[in-house]
């Protein structure tokens, strides 16, 4: 049996004044779709997080999970 991507989520953070920090989860079927996904990201989300599930070569199921840390920087200072 292959390694296999059951689906992929990723999970966006949003920065507002009135509503603070959101996150908004997407779920895509495979890793093509979720590269799409992450090129059309809008100025305002940030990439927080992606979970990708699947499984190994064996059938066990198999979760990644990418964290990213993102900073602002005052060009100010």
């Amino acid at each position: 049996m292959n390694e296999t991507v059951n689906e992929v989520t990723l999970i966006l953070r949003r920065w507002d004044q009135e509503s603070g920090l959101t996150e908004h989860t997407r779920v895509y079927p495979s890793l093509e779709s979720l590269y799409s996904a992450c090129l059309n990201v809008g100025d305002t989300d940030l990439i927080d997080r992606i979970i990708i599930r699947g499984q190994d070569e064996a059938g066990k199921e198999r979760v990644l999970t990418f964290v990213f840390q993102s900073v602002t920087v005052d060009s100010g200072s």
